[in-house]
């Protein structure tokens, strides 16, 4: 008899390398005692949830060709921590009358022994997540320890004790140049080349990396940009998988997100403009520098067209995109002088800025509106939760009767399939409600916000591209001259 032999661990480790030794060392007793061919040893380093392992996968084909009549594996969760593999790859067996022996015991087809197959495939996945739950928990609670959980710290930062610390040298001052100067209208490759050229430290050469490059790069720029780590805030556990048989990776429902966890770098009002700023542009070619931007680029709009308006600089005036690129026969001048839209804008960012100071009272009526919104959206979620709670109890009753075989897979994959659904939509309605809720909490942490913006700027006496960036969401242009300002934080200062 033919056999073929199974060996699987998780990681490269010492101890692991020593298990595939011993694996090894028992089968080929095993087999010996028996009276066996050894055909071959399929290995793998890999989790037993994912099917994609590649000498599981050359097995498998292998036993499609009849290529061996046995295979041996410790035990069955060698093979597979996970139901739909491990039914599958019984289903490939049997069709092709392979056996299957586990040397713990378990498993035995030559002695007519499959009966708790199922089982036992329900009991290693079911183990499997435990163990994932208990990861994740662990690292979830170190998170809210406020202990840095990534391998390496932000460019900036070095970490003391699971603590984000700023560096005592120039790279907390390269953050700080980086952010400046895209806000001033850079892109990320010209600055990658004024780093270079500067001969500042790049990310891998303060990590003392080997070969590390001298060269700044507009990628390693953007992602220093992106991190919200330098106000202050540390953002973790952002992405889980969606479960253990898959590696995709979801947005986790409940990231852990802690507010002045360590120094900031960077205040949170300039990363929320370069975060609106990035958004803006939409120039992403590669390998370019994204242009300085005039006082009001993409911030003008044609209200007939809903084209941009582009400014000609010798006559300090904006036209409409369409005109001046098609001519009158496709739209109108739509003309704007930016005197007029900066003295505009002067006299009403003047005016807004007065009337926040009633700051306290604006903060009590929207106070008064949040608790409103907590006492009518209390009861359904209580609802939907237990519910959602119902279908987990009859999903685990489900799957522990088809592990036994007293539900088929069809009548499994139609159960499930429908309680999936009930449960989507369960969530859907949760969600809604919860956003419901945070829109006006969020209004709140945006008043302290704007409150502090009009404190920076209260005079408005020179408006900058960053005044522009900060207050205007859009300015629409009519055809004779007639101007909407819209502006960020629109429910506020209205």
């Amino acid at each position: 008899m033919k056999a073929a032999i199974y060996i699987r661990v998780s990681t490269k480790n010492i101890e692991q390398e020593s298990s595939l030794q011993n694996q090894k060392d028992m089968f080929i007793k095993h087999i010996a005692t028996k009276g066996w061919t050894l055909y071959k040893i399929y290995k793998d380093i890999d989790s037993g949830t994912h099917a994609k392992r590649p000498r599981f996968i050359e097995m498998v084909d292998d036993a499609k060709a009849g290529k061996f009549d046995v295979v041996l594996a410790k035990e069955l969760s060698r093979l597979a921590r996970n139901i739909g593999i491990s039914h599958e790859f019984k289903q490939v067996i049997l069709a092709n009358n392979i056996h299957i022996v586990c040397l713990d015991g378990s498993i035995n087809t030559l002695e007519d022994d499959i009966s708790k197959y199922g089982l036992f495939a329900w009991l290693y996945e079911d183990e499997s997540r435990r163990i994932s739950k208990r990861i994740k928990a662990a690292k979830r609670s170190k998170a809210l320890r406020s202990e840095f959980l990534s391998g390496d710290p932000p460019y900036g930062y070095t970490i003391d004790k699971g603590q984000l610390i700023p560096r005592d040298d120039e790279t907390v001052e390269v953050v700080k140049k980086i952010y400046q100067m895209y806000i001033d209208g850079h892109g990320t490759e010209y600055i990658a080349r004024e780093l270079t050229n500067a001969k500042y430290s790049t990310p891998s050469q303060v990590k003392g990396k080997k070969n590390a490059g001298r060269r700044w790069h507009g990628t390693t720029i953007k992602l220093i940009l992106k991190n919200i780590h330098y106000t202050g805030v540390l953002s973790q556990c952002v992405s889980t998988t969606r479960d253990i048989t898959t590696k995709n990776r979801i947005p986790n429902k409940e990231p852990v997100i802690i507010e002045n966890s360590h120094e900031p770098i960077i205040s949170k009002e300039k990363y929320m403009l370069v975060k609106q700023i990035m958004e803006e542009r939409s120039q992403k070619s590669r390998g370019r520098a994204t242009p300085k931007k005039h006082l009001f680029s993409d911030k003008l709009f044609c209200r007939e067209c809903g084209k941009k308006l582009w400014l000609i600089k010798s006559h300090k005036t904006y036209y409409c995109g369409t005109y001046k690129k098609y001519g009158k026969n496709h739209c109108t001048p739509h003309k704007v002088k930016e005197s007029i839209l900066k003295e505009i804008l002067q006299k009403d960012l003047k005016k807004f800025a007065n009337k926040f100071n009633d700051y306290e009272k604006i903060k009590v009526n929207l106070n008064k509106k949040i608790l409103a919104s907590e006492k009518a959206t209390k009861a359904k979620p209580t609802k939907y939760e237990a519910r959602l709670m119902e279908i987990k109890e009859i999903k685990s009753k489900l799957i522990i009767k088809f592990s036994i075989d007293e539900l088929s897979k069809e009548a499994y994959d139609l159960a499930t399939t429908k309680l999936d659904e009930e449960s989507k939509e369960l969530e859907l309605k949760l969600i809604e409600i919860k956003s419901i809720l945070n829109r006006k909490i969020r209004q709140h942490e945006e008043l302290n916000r704007i409150s502090k913006l009009f404190d920076k700027y209260k005079n408005f006496e020179i408006i900058t591209r960053e005044v522009v960036n900060m207050f205007i969401d859009k300015i629409i242009i009519g055809e004779n001259q007639e101007i909407k300002i819209i502006y960020n934080f629109a429910e506020l200062i209205k």
